[in-house]
């Protein structure tokens, strides 16, 4: 009978403290310190927002899913992409779901999960040495080869604790803190003190996770550590990155793609740093410096919401990733820029963050779901001085919108390409003139492991893989990333002024020794011309000496027609020996007809027409190259070029090139439109700074003229044909 009346006791005591940590939910929610107060709770429970509800629903479907699967924390074993790797970043994942659904819709099954995962790790990592896989040239971890991941993994980890540490036993918070979240911030800040000091997106995510873990544990230590560096100097530390990872126009140095991954860590840590820490100003600093960080990664997309790949970069993400979604809530909401909410409707997501509520409830029936994509110069440098990006955009309408990105901007750490004065272009949202991006199968195992493949050195990373002058097959900055990061492109010029005509030149005089590159783009958009836009570039070459001059253009489609002679090898002939060269095999070489002083090449790209009209001489040569020479494992991209080239002993040069979408195949209709160049007869001469362009289309003769040299001077005047032209502003184009 006594054992009866204990066992209901018992039983009487474990439901009063469900209901009460029940009722404590809903009336007060949990005392977070981070991303999800007890507002933030409220606005997302009771919402009768269509995104928010979507967000809310979506989450606890996929909790459901969690819940049926045993808790399992294996031992740390695998690399990228193996069993354990994958299974510790889902933990951390579905830990912190779990952990924002108790708050939302709380039960008893949700809370034994989330402690049994805390007390899991908590048994676990006191144990653990070094991971056995640790990542060569990486500082490694203990439950990850890369340190890296262990910053991620406490970041979300943190935030799981924050909302559910008030609904744990004095006990279970002590083993938590004592055994799991402290060790983990000592390694991250003490036991890695390097990476923790870096100006780096290591450095970020380690700074983001020890100093939210400060926060919540209440240890200012911890947080000034992270906010200011080890040396609380602000020499490193959060601050030293945000001054000196982003250039004064937001642009992230290793580029789009990385710029997409640390946006989180930046963006989060500052939000729980103005929630903790008001008084350090947050985003506030360097003038809204993260305000300047978000919008520039969103123009850093292409028409689907791609990011460039730039650098290093895996071309799959958009600005769809989880990333981007912290990113534009949290803005919003400090920043309450209204150009953020069509970028949130598109998304139709949001974060489960106070910022997510007050982001979602922001838009009304009138907001845009359309994002304007203007022309643009992203300048590079703390300073703004440093090269940069430049964005040239046809206007966005039924047509399609014509993108160019004229990258010279520095070379981005250990992630940069030697690719200065590289041109990619886009069409329609696909890809017309790639950037190669990364070689890497990112996490897949039996791609060495998912790490970097030898091919992103030996390929990916060369001056060939890209849209530019390869000076006697050897690599801009010489193949060298300390050198490279020494110097600097500049910009001479940049008009965006008006719709018609737009236009960007810059140059580099260390990319090669002793000469100096300039590369000119205009894009042209004018309907009595053609119907659709198209873009004149230039690209000089100025030596004290004479070169092999390479320009090439990588695409992507069906080779269509040729206007010039070629010959197709009947062995496997390789078009160099390193530099990147040796993994191009050429499929055919040419050169262009007797007589002829242009060259032509037409390709067909998702169904639309493009063609490169080139001067060219007696001397020219030219290529049609694809990837794949002597890469045994299959590592590289399938990719085709198009290069044109100067033979050795020119010391001077100017290759003149127009590239133009002008057609369209419709393979359900079986219709072609278009399927042929407008252009013919290019021409270019030189005249001191200027150059002069003229070209035919039709029975129409056009006069394009520009001013390379970098001055305030609104006058201009060349001489043709016996003819004297004048005009104002950097560059005319008219019909003759």
């Amino acid at each position: 009978m006594l054992q009866r009346i204990i066992v209901l006791a018992f039983l009487i005591m474990t439901a009063t403290a469900c209901e009460q940590k029940q009722t404590a939910i809903e009336s007060s929610g949990s005392s977070s310190q981070l991303l999800l107060s007890t507002s933030g709770i409220n606005a997302l429970k009771n919402s009768d927002n269509s995104i928010i509800n979507q967000a809310t629903e979506s989450l606890e479907d996929k909790v459901q899913e969690i819940l049926i699967e045993p808790v399992i924390i294996p031992q740390p074993v695998d690399a990228g992409g193996g069993y354990s790797h994958e299974k510790h970043k889902r933990n951390y994942a579905e830990l912190y779901q779990v952990a924002i659904s108790y708050n939302l819709n709380p039960s008893d099954e949700k809370l034994t999960y989330v402690k049994e995962m805390f007390d899991g790790y908590a048994n676990m990592y006191p144990t653990l040495g070094m991971h056995p896989k640790d990542k060569e040239n990486h500082p490694g971890g203990k439950l990850y080869w890369q340190g890296l991941n262990e910053a991620v993994t406490l970041f979300y980890m943190i935030q799981a604790y924050d909302m559910t540490r008030d609904f744990m036993t004095e006990e279970e918070r002590a083993k938590i803190e004592s055994d799991l979240l402290r060790p983990m911030a000592k390694f991250l800040s003490v036991d890695s003190y390097d990476v923790f000091n870096k100006i780096h997106n290591h450095g970020t995510w380690s700074v983001a996770a020890v100093g939210m873990t400060g926060m919540v544990l209440g240890d200012d230590d911890m947080i000034d550590r992270s906010i200011y560096g080890s040396n609380k100097d602000s020499k490193t530390g959060f601050i030293a990155q945000l001054d000196h990872l982003f250039s004064s126009d937001g642009f992230y140095s290793e580029g789009p793609y990385y710029h997409r991954y640390a946006i989180l860590p930046f963006i989060a840590f500052a939000e729980a740093i103005e929630n903790n820490r008001p008084d350090v100003k947050i985003f506030e600093h360097r003038d809204g410096i993260l305000r300047k960080a978000v919008t520039t990664l969103l123009q850093l997309t292409d028409e689907q919401g791609r990011f460039y790949p730039i650098n290093d970069a895996i071309k799959s993400k958009t600005w769809e990733s989880d990333e981007v979604v912290f990113a534009t809530n949290i803005a919003y909401k400090q920043y309450k820029d209204a150009s953020l909410l069509p970028v949130i409707k598109m998304m139709n997501k949001i974060s489960l963050t106070d910022a997510g509520a007050i982001a979602a409830n922001a838009i009304t029936d009138t907001t845009e779901d359309f994002y304007e994509r203007p022309s643009m110069f992203i300048a590079d440098g703390v300073d703004g001085n440093s090269g940069g990006l430049s964005l040239m955009r046809s206007p966005q309408n039924t047509a399609g919108q014509l993108q160019t990105v004229l990258k010279f901007s520095t070379q981005g750490m250990g992630h940069g390409h030697f690719d200065r004065l590289t041109l990619s272009v886009y069409d329609h949202g696909n890809e017309i003139i790639p950037d190669y991006g990364a070689a890497r199968f990112l996490n897949i195992e039996t791609k060495r492991g998912g790490r970097y493949l030898p091919e992103n050195k030996t390929y990916a990373q060369h001056t060939i893989a890209h849209g530019a002058v390869v000076l006697d097959q050897k690599s801009q900055y010489k193949g060298n990333v300390k050198y490279s990061e020494e110097h600097v492109s500049q910009l001479v010029k940049n008009d965006m002024s008006n719709d018609r005509l737009q236009v960007t030149i810059a140059a580099d005089t260390m990319a090669y020794d002793g000469s100096k590159l300039s590369r000119s783009i205009t894009m042209v958009n004018d309907a009595d011309i053609t119907n659709r836009p198209f873009i004149i570039d230039l690209y000089h070459v100025d030596s004290n000496t004479g070169h092999q001059m390479d320009l090439n253009y990588p695409f992507f489609g069906d080779i269509i027609d040729t206007q010039f002679d070629y010959n197709r090898p009947v062995n496997k002939t390789v078009l160099g020996t390193d530099n990147g060269y040796n993994h191009l095999e050429v499929l055919a070489k040419g050169s262009p007809k007797p007589n002829s002083t242009n060259s032509q090449f037409t390709f067909l790209q998702a169904q639309r027409f493009y063609s490169i009209t080139s001067v060219t001489d007696p001397s020219t040569e030219l290529f049609i190259t694809q990837t794949g020479a002597n890469d045994p494992e299959f590592n590289l991209n399938l990719q085709r070029q198009y290069l044109i080239r100067q033979p050795s002993g020119s010391k001077n040069h100017t290759f003149v090139n127009i590239i133009e979408p002008h057609g369209f195949f419709n393979p359900i209709q079986e219709t072609v439109t278009y399927p042929k160049s407008a252009f013919s007869e290019l021409t270019h001469e030189q005249q001191g700074d200027y150059d002069v362009v003229t070209f035919k289309i039709g029975e129409e003769i056009y006069l394009y003229t520009l001013s390379r040299k970098r001055d305030g001077k609104n006058n201009h005047t060349i001489t043709f044909n016996g003819k004297s032209y004048s005009w104002d502003g950097p560059h005319q184009l008219i019909k003759l």
